[in-house]
């Protein structure tokens, strides 16, 4: 049920010192119980995020035993700058970019529409994302597996590098800038998305000079960001 945890000290222990790359987030017991400190420390010298979490968290995964369990990623990270370079040669040179997009529904839904489109891949923060789970994979009907996922610290750096790179940015906002029907698109190009709950943050909408709004002519306040996103994609797609 639970394919993608290890559960317990010694095979997290294991986890971290073998394939630390893999890992996504390590839980562990609120107050952290005798014994796990030397686990948050090895997290801390490997740079893995580890959370604090109520022992009613770990008894839903089964580790209430253990009081700790570490979420394994079941996609594998690739480097930015390789990420940036193959989406220069991609058939669709986009990329997306999803700040703090939390639901793993809609990160999987958006690989799956980018794979279609000819897409390269897509880039997310370390914090406050969708995991790379079960739950993604299954709404990416394996689209996943097709496209490169990279995974940043910050994403305000990032678009500077990215901007530094020759990429065109377009941010996707509620009203702001121009009609998606009418917005002119160059590649290679980010596409930027926000979460589910805030958009995209003031820091990071600043470093977006095209920004884009689907107009609402039936009334409609918003839509969600997965199918945002597929509706942009499209008019992206007709400008190549």
């Amino acid at each position: 049920m639970h394919e993608n945890l290890v559960l317990g000290k010694k095979p997290v222990m294991e986890a971290l010192e073998e394939n630390p790359e893999h890992i996504d987030l390590v839980l562990v017991k609120k107050p952290v119980p005798r014994g796990l400190d030397p686990v948050i420390s090895r997290c801390r010298q490997l740079h893995v995020r580890f959370k604090l979490v109520p022992d009613q968290e770990l008894q839903q995964m089964g580790a209430a035993r253990q009081g700790i369990a570490a979420r394994l990623r079941m996609q594998t990270l690739v480097d930015l700058d390789l990420l940036l370079n193959n989406t220069t040669r991609a058939v669709f040179p986009v990329l997306l970019l999803l700040d703090q997009v939390q639901d793993p529904g809609n990160l999987g839904t958006l690989a799956r529409t980018l794979a279609a489109l000819g897409g390269a891949g897509i880039i997310i923060p370390r914090d406050r994302s969708a995991p790379l789970g079960p739950g993604a994979m299954k709404a990416s009907a394996g689209a996943l597996n097709r496209i490169g996922v990279a995974q940043v610290t910050n994403l305000a750096r990032t678009l500077d590098h990215i901007d530094q790179a020759g990429f065109n940015i377009y941010a996707a906002t509620m009203d702001q800038g121009q009609s998606v029907l009418e917005q002119t698109f160059v590649f290679p190009a980010v596409l930027v998305l926000g979460g589910e709950e805030k958009g995209i943050r003031p820091n990071v909408l600043k470093r977006c000079p095209g920004k884009i709004h689907i107009p609402m002519a039936g009334g409609m306040d918003s839509l969600n960001v997965a199918h945002a996103g597929a509706l942009i994609l499209g008019r992206m797609l007709s400008w190549r």
